[in-house]
């Protein structure tokens, strides 16, 4: 079995994280786009929905994984732990 270090699984879980927390984000803007037309279109309980959904994705994508869990560890790595 090959051995690892950790500061390359430190690295390789973060990728994941910022990758995770890009595409949270993008979902949300993208959800919160198609809540605004929906709603200004007509359909106000899709558009409600949309945009409920795309704010639970922003959160997901900037608080959740981008400060709460990318931040620290970024912080960890370049403080050399």
């Amino acid at each position: 079995m090959v051995d690892v270090p950790a500061v390359a699984v430190e690295l390789i879980e973060l990728l994941a994280i910022v990758v995770g927390a890009g595409a949270a984000s993008t979902i949300g803007i993208l959800l919160e786009r198609f809540g605004f037309e929906a709603a200004v279109g007509g359909d106000l309980v899709l558009g409600l929905w949309a945009t409920g959904m795309g704010l639970l994705a922003l959160y997901v994508g900037i608080v959740a994984l981008g400060y709460e869990q990318a931040l620290p560890r970024l912080q960890r790595l370049s403080a050399g732990e």
